[in-house]
């Protein structure tokens, strides 16, 4: 037997897919082994050739010559197959070709790509930080000191007045009551990233009012609640690092609703609404798991030996079984952006496609196969329509498949995970299938009823109250005047601040995390 390309003698065996017995035994004296996604090349004659295609899942198989015509392709079950077309489900096995017409040396070659998309697309959102805004130094064309001497409000100074800072480094920090009051002077900065807990707006550097994303705020007076000022008390986040958001309750939630419309009464924006959502599925305690790949090592993978080679059958086996078999999407960590994330940032989204292309490894025979991979998430950094797409990064790794055309977990030291690119630094931390969620946040004010009630898409059509004229909305300092926060004494504005001016604002400029 003549085979171009040695991928196993014993597997060989099982092109036996032509019809009459004595016709099949001349065949296979004439089939060629033909490498997945590989060439052969100066072949003469026409020939037989057959190729291997390890997976269950299937794919796209394209055959190409370069000279004469491809004809004759059958599968493992002997139906003829049209070139360039999904071979089905549960087809794993051989797949047999004739060239003809040949006049001269040619190349054949083949490709096999396999596509899983979710029947849902989760929506973009937007993963609305623990961190309040801030004063700080410039990040460029500073001069190395802090200006700002006087702090309105509750805010919190952090270097001394005339000390040295670095570039991008906090001096003033929101207080409780989550609202920067104090507006930078000449030589220092201040940066607005929308949170939850924002006011209606905002007073910029330079006296410049903007206006502001407030789901909270609106919320509140919707429903006479208190969300903002617990959230501004309970959720705040310190830290000088700003990914640290509400990124899980928001793909969570991009996972298992509509992509909101707010209600014309209700005076909700679509991203508000989403920020809501986000808040309902942040408590990582509510959602039921199934299946799971979990604690991989943020490598970054590289070729041969490493820890994230342990992980890569089973997230590769998650990916074909839950988004390819079952159209569904997948929630995971996928840790942080290039060019300066570090391994220790979560940005958790929904993987809801992946392009997979397959090539056989020579020299290990027809089911070890390398694989490029290019996964496509949803964002979590698009705001009023901005960085409205998805979020694609590329892996490549080896892994075996079995006989049955599933990836072989039994021998995980048999795949190799090689690289990482695309809109990512490292390996996943998790890979998780999300089976429901009980939708209640930390934020005790917020509640799955009130929110699908101000959403035409996910349930809110009967609710008469929010089909009028949106209301008119207060800023914090009116609605919130004489209130005190959970836990703390006192007013939620202390001495004049009560009538200062709105502050946040929509200048997109500021806004530079993800």
């Amino acid at each position: 037997m003549r085979i171009g390309n040695r991928l196993g003698g014993a597997m060989f065996g099982l092109i036996v897919a032509l019809c009459g017995t004595t016709a099949r035994a001349e065949a296979a004296e004439r089939v060629v082994a033909v490498p997945l996604g590989g060439s052969l090349e100066a072949r003469e004659g026409e020939h037989y050739y057959g190729v291997y295609v390890p997976t269950r899942f299937g794919g796209d198989l394209t055959i190409k010559t370069s000279e004469g015509t491809v004809e004759e392709i059958k599968g493992p079950n002997g139906a003829t197959r049209t070139n360039g077309q999904d071979v089905g489900v549960d087809q794993q096995g051989w797949y047999t070709f004739k060239v003809k017409g040949t006049t001269k040396p040619y190349k054949v070659e083949t490709k096999f790509v396999q596509t899983g998309q979710a029947a849902k697309k989760p929506w973009n959102f937007y993963y609305w930080p623990t961190k309040a805004d801030s004063l700080h130094e410039p990040w460029a064309g500073g001069n190395a000191r802090v200006d700002t001497y006087d702090l309105k409000g509750d805010d919190v100074r952090i270097i001394s007045p005339g000390s040295y800072i670095e570039p991008g480094k906090d001096i003033v920090l929101a207080g409780r009551n989550g609202l920067l009051e104090t507006t930078p002077v000449a030589g220092d900065d201040a940066t607005w990233f929308p949170n939850m807990y924002d006011d209606l707006y905002w007073l910029g550097p330079k006296n410049t009012l903007f206006q502001t994303p407030s789901p909270m705020l609106k919320y509140d007076q919707l429903f006479g609640t208190s969300a903002r000022i617990w959230e501004a008390v309970n959720s705040q986040n310190n830290d000088i690092t700003r990914w640290p958001g509400h990124c899980l309750g928001g793909a969570v939630a991009s996972m298992f609703f509509n992509d909101p419309v707010p209600a014309p009464g209700s005076g909700m924006t679509k991203d508000e609404l989403k920020a809501l959502y986000a808040e309902l599925g942040e408590n990582h305690l509510n959602h039921r798991i199934g299946d799971y790949a979990t604690d991989i090592p943020f490598g970054p993978p590289r070729p041969g030996p490493d820890p994230t080679d342990w992980k890569v059958a089973r997230v590769h086996a998650m990916y074909e079984t839950h988004i390819r078999g079952e159209r569904k999407p997948l929630l995971s960590n996928m840790r942080a952006f290039p060019p300066r994330g570090t391994e220790l940032e979560v940005w958790n989204q929904a993987i809801y496609k992946y392009v997979a292309e397959y090539k056989a490894i020579p020299g290990r025979g027809p089911r070890a196969v390398d694989i490029n991979i290019d996964v496509h998430a949803n964002s979590g950094s698009s705001l009023n329509g901005q960085d409205d797409k998805d979020r694609v990064v590329h892996y490549e790794y080896s892994l075996v498949y079995g006989l049955d055309g599933r990836v072989d977990e039994s021998n995980p030291a048999a795949a190799d995970w090689i690289a990482v690119g695309g809109e990512a630094l490292f390996a996943p931390l998790n890979v998780l299938q999300v089976l429901d969620s009980r939708w209640a946040g930390h934020n005790p004010y917020i509640t799955i009823d009130n929110v699908r009630s101000l959403d035409l898409a996910n349930g809110g059509t009967g609710n008469a109250r929010f089909a009028g004229k949106a209301p008119e909305f207060l800023p914090v300092a009116q609605y919130e005047a004489g209130r005190t926060l959970p836990g703390v004494s006192g007013p939620m504005f202390a001495g004049g601040n009560e009538a200062s001016a709105p502050r946040r604002g929509g200048f997109f400029g500021f806004f530079r995390g993800r």
